[in-house]
């Protein structure tokens, strides 16, 4: 019998979607929740609202004025008869001009980092690039995390992903320049939505049976999509950006507990040869979740090349570990 026969025979005894999966499933899918969460919280962090250009004439500093028939004057319309958001008006030359200072409509955002830095007009590419480079970092992630998952294991990189993922949410909140924010933002991509995300997928993915995979799928993408909804109720309530980000970075505290909760893919370690290790874990599976009568009666042999052999452990033969 090979090795993978083995393993298949042993991962039998816990069925397809236990009790056992449903427990590791259900913390897995935090990781998705929190994903995200992240993915989108520039949409709100770094929205631009509504706004024109500042006029010394009109504004104080103190007030603005949306008054339309005086800032007509001082601003130029558009063909649908909104206010120009990047011109001024040159009354004595009879010609507009571009602006530097804009004023904001604080309906719904009273700071962000749009209005902190003026994504607008001519600097709309800082907003841009803002996404971008978290984007970067959840492809650097997506490709270089999964194979330091097969190197270090699942449970070892979601966790430092986790870590970080806590960090970065918040630290990012206190940048104190657009250049800091940038590699933050790129860190942040890394482990916010890329780091924790694909570890929990696959440890999910190599616990349940192969028919009931799709259906884990498809429930991680709809707690990422509820992850995705939050950003906006977060956004609605809080209209500080420093504070909305912390907010949305101390989400990720749901996961700090995982490394003492979740366990390691047994497929993993037995791929790595570390199957006293597997075998533990899986008896654990089925003697206190699936309710099916504890272990395995019977082990399997394993070989390991010409020159070793190894056979599982007597203990599963019991209902204990």
């Amino acid at each position: 019998m090979s090795q993978e026969d083995d393993l298949e025979q042993l991962m039998s005894h816990i069925g397809e979607f236990g009790k056992y999966q449903l427990g590791q499933f259900l913390l897995h899918l935090l990781a998705a929740f929190t994903a995200g969460l992240h993915m989108l919280s520039l949409v709100t962090v770094a929205a631009v609202p509504v706004h024109r250009c500042y006029v010394p004439e009109i504004d104080n500093g103190t007030s603005i004025s949306w008054n339309l028939t005086e800032l007509t004057q001082w601003i130029p319309t558009k063909e649908d008869g909104s206010l120009s958001s990047c011109l001024l008006s040159d009354l004595d030359h009879n010609s507009t001009h571009s602006c530097d200072r804009w004023v904001y409509d604080d309906t719904y955002y009273k700071s962000t980092r749009g209005i902190e830095w003026d994504f607008v007009c001519d600097r709309r590419w800082r907003g841009a690039l803002s996404q971008s480079m978290y984007m970067f970092g959840v492809f650097t992630g997506a490709v270089t995390l999964g194979s330091m998952a097969d190197k270090y294991g699942r449970k070892t990189i979601f966790y430092i992903s986790a870590v970080l993922q806590l960090v970065l949410g918040t630290s990012v909140a206190f940048s104190t320049n657009y250049v800091l924010f940038l590699i933050l933002s790129f860190f942040y991509g890394i482990f916010g939505s890329a780091g924790a995300y694909i570890p929990a997928f696959v440890l999910t993915t190599e616990m349940v049976g192969p028919s009931k995979r799709t259906v884990c799928g498809i429930t991680f993408q709809a707690v990422f999509a509820v992850g995705v909804m939050v950003v906006a109720v977060w956004g609605y309530l809080i209209p500080n950006h420093v504070t909305l980000q912390m907010v949305y970075g101390l989400h990720s505290l749901v996961l700090i507990g995982h490394w003492w909760l979740i366990d390691e893919s047994p497929r993993w370690l037995w791929s790595q040869g570390r199957v006293k290790e597997s075998v533990k874990i899986i008896s654990k599976a089925s003697s206190s979740w699936t309710g099916r009568g504890g272990a395995p009666s019977s082990a399997p042999s394993c070989s390991w090349g010409p020159s070793r052999a190894f056979r599982l452990p007597s203990y599963l033969k019991t209902n204990r570990v």
